[in-house]
């Protein structure tokens, strides 16, 4: 009887070829393309925005990152400074050569590899005290003489203690979350099946209240929402496959019933099955006053029309009747297959549907939730999501320059209409929260911290105590000017702090620009030139 040879039990080692602290001062970019080598980088001192190939974090201090050959990477830096620890590695993996003849010495055949150690990007770390402080040692030895082979073992208890330590790669300590994770792999591998939750529930070892409570908790949605949301996730990108029937997508997650998939099809993601097929070659129209066209076109889509059917304050009833008889003409002249409509535009939904095979309207109060659902709905993710990073890095370098520039400061924003003073709040509005929140810029005395805006007549015009006051003014030829020029005579006018230093500065349509990604990125350009704040790059 022969013995067959055994296969090369398979070897993976990595080495630590260089480790570096680094530093950078009042750098807020930092850019790399096709970055050059596998790298561990542990923050210790600073915090800001990333993109890892689009991927976006907010990194502070204890967050380790690992970085491999080719990724794009953007950093707006937040703080003062930024420090870090870099470790470079190379990774060989390889088996034993053929049997070693009798006295010779054993050899292994390695070769470079680009298969990850860790998660790429992030990687979630507990205890990362114990994480920074064998960083540390291992730095300062390196920087004394020491045996090669005591620095090499020092390095591999590190990539150690990083494995045990990483929230990813551990498993789970409790079985019931583990249950969850069970449940959750079941869903994804068997959309086409009928899931019910008592089988989740006996999966997970829980009872049915108790699995659909933990599995909130531990997702953030119901297992119904999130089984619907899956199940129109693999919808849409099987309706995007050339050659898909409408009747196989609906079998493949889950609905027998082609028609009522595409009930819950347009109710979940604002088209019909048959609309979403061709959305490349969609005719997109809009009517908006919160520039939804903009969003389309920063998604790569060149909307057919573009109306708004607002009435504004100074039209007579003819200016209005004429206005609106030119946008229909407009819009039933480019024939769109679809209208998209903001929360302004409700009143018109039943006349939208008689125009195009199908409309829907945007509402939410959030510009984020409207754009991401727009996104969506086109099957334009990528897109949306590199415009928002762009701007994620935009609004993280503009946040530390005014920090430095404003930093007792404050600002105030408001509008005059024909019929008041409108002081703009912090919160509850796409502007309010870009100016304070965003960039962090101090509101005035008696800024209103908790509500959308304070109405006042000029002459009850609170004292501001602001060093920049924005002022937008609206309705002109309805009489705004007027209510401007009372404004002007009262005395908590004239004690304004921006006011006597002059430092008032008309702003044009921030309130309608705050609704999408570009006019966001411009209101923060003209922020930034209005103070005079430093343009200041890597």
């Amino acid at each position: 009887m022969t013995n067959k040879p055994s296969s090369p039990t398979p070897h993976s080692v990595c080495f630590l070829t260089s480790i570096r602290s680094r530093r950078h001062h009042k750098r807020y970019k930092l850019q790399y393309s096709h970055f050059p080598v596998s790298m561990l980088c542990l923050i210790t001192q600073g915090k800001g925005t990333v993109l890892i190939d689009q991927k976006r974090y907010e990194f502070e201090p204890q967050q380790l990152y690992y970085l491999t050959p080719g990724m794009n990477i953007e950093l707006s830096v937040e703080s003062e400074n930024l420090a870090y620890y870099s470790l470079e590695l190379e990774h060989y993996v390889g088996s034993q050569a053929s049997p070693p003849v009798a006295g010779s010495h054993k050899r292994l055949n390695l070769h470079g590899t680009d298969t990850p150690l860790f998660p790429l990007g992030l990687i979630p770390i507990r205890k990362s005290n114990t994480l920074l402080h064998k960083v540390q040692q291992l730095y300062e030895d390196s920087l004394q003489p020491n045996d090669p082979f005591k620095h090499h073992l020092q390095f591999q208890e590190l990539l150690l203690t990083i494995m045990e330590h990483s929230t990813e790669q551990q498993p789970t300590e409790f079985p019931a979350a583990q249950g969850i994770e069970q449940a959750l792999a079941y869903m994804q591998t068997h959309l086409d099946e009928q899931l019910e939750m008592k089988t989740l529930s006996k999966m997970a070892g829980l009872t049915a209240s108790s699995f659909s409570r933990l599995f909130k908790k531990t997702v953030g949605e119901t297992p119904v929402a999130y089984l619907s949301r899956l199940r129109m996730d693999n919808a849409k990108e099987l309706l995007g496959q050339q050659d898909c029937r409408i009747k196989e997508v609906s079998k493949a997650v889950g609905y027998e019933d082609e028609f009522y998939f595409s009930r819950v099809f347009h109710r979940t993601v604002g088209v019909s099955p048959t609309l979403y097929m061709k959305r490349n070659r969609m005719r997109i129209a809009v009517a908006s006053c919160t520039r939804f066209h903009d969003n389309l076109l920063s998604l790569g889509i060149e909307p057919v029309a573009s109306i708004n059917c607002c009435r504004y304050p100074g039209m007579s009833d003819a200016e209005y009747e004429h206005l609106l008889a030119a946008q229909w003409e407009e819009l039933a002249h480019a024939q769109p297959d679809l209208i998209i409509g903001d929360r302004y535009h409700q009143g018109f939904h039943h006349q939208f549907n008689k125009l195009a095979a199908s409309s829907i309207l945007l509402t939410s109060p959030d510009w984020l939730v409207n754009y991401r659902k727009l996104s969506s709905m086109l099957g334009r993710h990528q897109e949306a999501e590199a415009t928002l990073n762009q701007l994620a890095l935009r609004v993280t370098s503009a946040r530390r320059m005014l920090h430095h520039s404003m930093e007792n400061k404050t600002v105030s924003v408001m509008q005059v209409t024909h019929a008041c003073v409108r002081i703009h709040g912090t919160v509850n509005h796409p502007l309010n929260e870009l100016i304070y929140h965003d960039l962090g810029l101090k509101p005035g005395r008696n800024v209103p911290l908790n509500s959308l805006s304070l109405e006042v007549q000029p002459e009850w015009l609170p004292p501001l105590e602001a060093d920049y006051v924005f002022v937008l003014q609206k309705n002109v030829r309805a009489g705004s000017e007027a209510i401007y020029e009372r404004m002007r005579r009262t005395h908590a006018w004239n004690s304004i702090q921006a006011v006597q230093s002059n430092q008032v500065r008309p702003i044009p349509q921030w309130v309608r620009m705050s609704w999408t990604p570009n006019g966001r990125a411009a209101i923060i350009d003209e922020i930034l030139s209005i103070t005079g704040t430093e343009h200041t790059s890597s």
